[in-house]
């Protein structure tokens, strides 16, 4: 008994509300103004609007301070709107007085925090080749493989379509390489690297509605923690030889710099917004420590030397980005 109570109690404040909403508005449009601001505020400060009256209630309220010209309380009032509704868009049919009122506010949100995954495609770039014979006739081929990545991303907006991004990816990566050998051999080497990647990046927005189409350009730092290598050497008439997951950590630099360009689609919903990214980043320096390169199981058991090569990479993500405002005005 009690919850119907409580049921038709609420149902009555609400149709009361609306009621009041509607009968402000002719208010409104009568000129008869000195009733308004009390009849509103009581719904607001109860909760009795739903989400498209309260945007209503909060514009017929701003709009009866501005024509008062209470103006500290229309401020105040847009303050409260623009908390609840920061992600409103003006509308052709807003007054002009309510226009210029919520453009003196800065309305962009002044940071975002997200997640971002999906696959990438690792794609060496050989920058010398050495061999354990003749690099003249060279054969080794690198074949390119796909692993994924995972990580969060910062965003820090300049303005409404510029924005700045730095992300903290942890990416595994794959690629394998295959050469033919003098005397019949064929050695197969496979290479799996763990990194954490930090992306800084620009992009730039074209605001189009809900899809948003975007391009990126920036920086990436890549640190690596782990890398281990499979080796495989065949020969008709003999038995394979293999080794696996042999560590090759210090055969590789720990440091990587590339740029990376690309670009997406942003799906906006409420405080945020869904991406699809792809980006493309082409590596500046050598992979291999040179100072390792003769390891006495690469080259006296697989006949196989590092070449220097670089690690390009396409990247395939979706990420959920989370949008917060500050809302103040500007001086």
């Amino acid at each position: 008994m009690m919850i119907c109570i409580i049921s038709l109690n609420l149902t009555a404040q609400e149709g009361s509300c609306s009621f009041k909403l509607k009968e402000s508005e002719s208010l409104y449009e009568t000129g008869i103004l000195d009733s308004i601001p009390s009849m509103l505020r009581s719904c607001i400060n109860n909760d009795g609007f739903d989400k498209e009256e309260l945007a209503r209630a909060y514009k017929l309220l701003i709009l009866t301070y501005q024509f008062e010209d209470y103006t500290e309380m229309a401020e105040l009032t847009m303050l409260k709107f623009l908390k609840d509704f920061p992600e409103y868009e003006l509308k052709a049919t807003d007054p002009i007085e309510f226009k210029y009122l919520y453009n003196s506010y800065q309305t962009i949100p002044t940071f975002s925090i997200g997640i971002i995954g999906g696959l990438n495609y690792s794609m060496p770039r050989i920058i010398q080749p050495f061999s354990t014979t003749d690099t003249e006739n060279y054969k080794g081929e690198y074949k390119p493989g796909f692993n994924f990545q995972v990580g969060i991303q910062l965003k820090k907006y300049i303005t409404d379509e510029i924005d700045i991004n730095l992300d903290a990816i942890w990416t595994l990566k794959t690629f394998d390489y295959e050469i033919q050998q003098i005397g019949g051999y064929t050695t197969n080497y496979s290479e799996s690297l763990s990194m954490f990647s930090f992306p800084l990046s620009g992009t730039y927005t074209f605001k189009m509605g809900t899809l948003d189409p975007y391009v990126r350009l920036g920086l990436n730092v890549d640190y690596l923690y782990a890398a281990k290598a499979d080796f495989e050497r065949i020969r008709i008439g003999e038995e394979d030889v293999k080794d696996s997951g042999i560590d090759i950590l210090e055969d590789r630099n720990s440091i990587n710099i590339s740029a990376l360009a690309g670009g997406g689609i942003k799906w906006n919903i409420k405080l945020g917004y869904i991406m699809f990214d792809v980006r493309y980043h082409y590596s500046f320096m050598n992979l291999v420590n040179g100072e390792n390169r003769d390891d006495d199981l690469k080259t006296d058991k697989y006949y196989y030397k590092d070449d220097d090569f670089t690690l390009n990479n396409l990247y395939l993500s979706v990420g959920y980005v989370h949008s917060f405002y500050k809302t103040k005005q500007h001086k």
